[in-house]
């Protein structure tokens, strides 16, 4: 700065100060940076597309040589979407540090009811032209085969681009999205309840239609736009809505808590995407591995049975994965209740032919059903978390005083 200054005979003939000059270096150092980075990731996908010919990568470029989308995907990965690619899930909840871009993996279930990738993009702006490109070009590694449900955050940009690129799969919103954006809106835990009541109940339309209208009144939200906007949009969050639709139980993207983490710690201290890129291959890796102890359990073990239909269950457990076979557990002890013979059909937990750590193994899966239930619902408040937490501690207690038992007894 001192020579410019000399040259030019004083401050006041340079035309810029020195924090002016400063943030110029800065953002051509930056660029530089980003330029370096980027070379090397492309570097590296080039090297992985040698060592695995299924890979998948692609990136437009402007004039000026700048990457602003990308996009990739293994082998493995698109081999995975072609057998539980009927679901997709997926948001920008992480941005890197460095370059402050959006990083948007595209999840899914598996047969084990387990987090599997499929995907993932790094974006240059949250526009719907951004996330078009990113859909048309899954699309593209995955053979063209569409997704027939997708679960998302219910960014506006988002929708258009999914009713544009996949028009006939049906859309979510995130439940866990909703929870949030109803008490920042509201701020009434009361009317929070209500609202989640009306998301997860199995009304008709009329019912529901009733039920909302009620809420509204009730709690005075007629004029707030966040109600109505939600009171516009129902069809994509009411469960009245979407039932009959398949979503594989994907409620909420922010299921991903294994993935989130990684990403969490890789951006922690502003790395470069190769950092990044490797922290989603090792989560990749892992879920992989926990997928091969889970074929392993359900091609080694075999269920308990729970209810009288002896052929029925015992089918289900020759085809269902463990986790995918207590989900039909579940259902079918629901279902069964209600059948002629109910009371037939209902575990015996006083046939003395059954050894006690299968009667108690029968009881715990009977309970399971209903706690999880209960704990799902309980958790979306502070005020049903804390009474659900403190009525099972004293029903826990009176437990262990009535009946002489503790968590080693069966």
């Amino acid at each position: 700065m001192n020579y410019l200054t000399q040259q030019a005979m004083g401050y006041h003939n340079v035309g810029f100060i020195h924090k002016d000059l400063y943030n110029a270096l800065q953002r051509g150092k930056a660029k530089e940076i980003v330029d370096g980075d980027v070379n090397a990731l492309i570097s590296y996908f080039d090297y992985k597309k040698h060592d695995d010919p299924g890979f998948f990568m692609t990136y437009p470029v402007d004039k000026l040589g700048s990457l602003h989308n990308l996009i990739w995907s293994d082998y493995t990965s698109r081999s995975d979407y072609t057998c539980f690619g009927d679901v997709i899930t997926f948001d920008t909840t992480y941005k890197d540090n460095l370059y402050v871009r959006a990083i948007m993996p595209i999840v899914g279930v598996n047969h084990h009811h387990n987090t599997i990738m499929f995907a993932t993009s790094i974006i240059d702006g949250e526009t719907s032209q951004s996330f078009e490109w990113v859909l048309h070009n899954f699309l593209k590694a995955m053979m063209n085969k569409s997704p027939i449900s997708v679960v998302t955050d219910g960014d506006r940009t988002m929708q258009r681009a999914i009713k544009y690129v996949i028009p006939y799969a049906k859309h979510k919103l995130c439940s866990w999205h909703l929870f949030r954006n109803a008490q920042t809106n509201i701020g009434d835990p009361k009317f929070t309840a209500a609202f989640s009541k009306c998301m997860t109940s199995w009304w008709t339309i009329e019912e529901f239609d009733i039920q909302w209208c009620s809420v509204v009144l009730e709690f005075n939200v007629e004029k707030y736009s966040w109600v109505i906007k939600k009171g516009n949009t129902r069809h994509l969050w009411a469960l009245t809505y979407i039932t009959g639709h398949f979503f594989a139980n994907i409620r909420s993207t922010q299921r991903w808590e294994s993935m989130n983490a990684s990403l969490a710690i890789a951006l922690k201290h502003k790395k470069i995407y190769l950092d990044i890129v490797r922290a989603i291959k090792d989560e990749i890796s892992r879920m992989h591995m926990n997928e091969l102890k889970e074929d392993y359990l359900s091609s080694q073990t075999k269920p308990f049975q729970i209810t009288k239909l002896v052929d029925l269950e015992s089918h289900a457990a020759e085809i269902y994965t463990c986790e995918s076979f207590r989900a039909f557990q579940d259902e079918l002890l629901r279902e069964t209740l209600w059948t002629k013979d109910a009371k037939a059909s209902a575990p015996s937990y006083v046939d003395l032919n059954v050894p006690p750590e299968v009667m108690q193994m029968a009881r715990f899966t009977a309970l399971r059903a209903t706690s999880s239930m209960l704990c799902y619902i309980a958790s979306k408040t502070d005020a049903s978390f804390k009474t659900a937490r403190d009525e099972m501690k004293r029903l826990t207690k009176e437990f262990e005083n009535s009946f002489g038992l503790n968590d080693s007894v069966n």
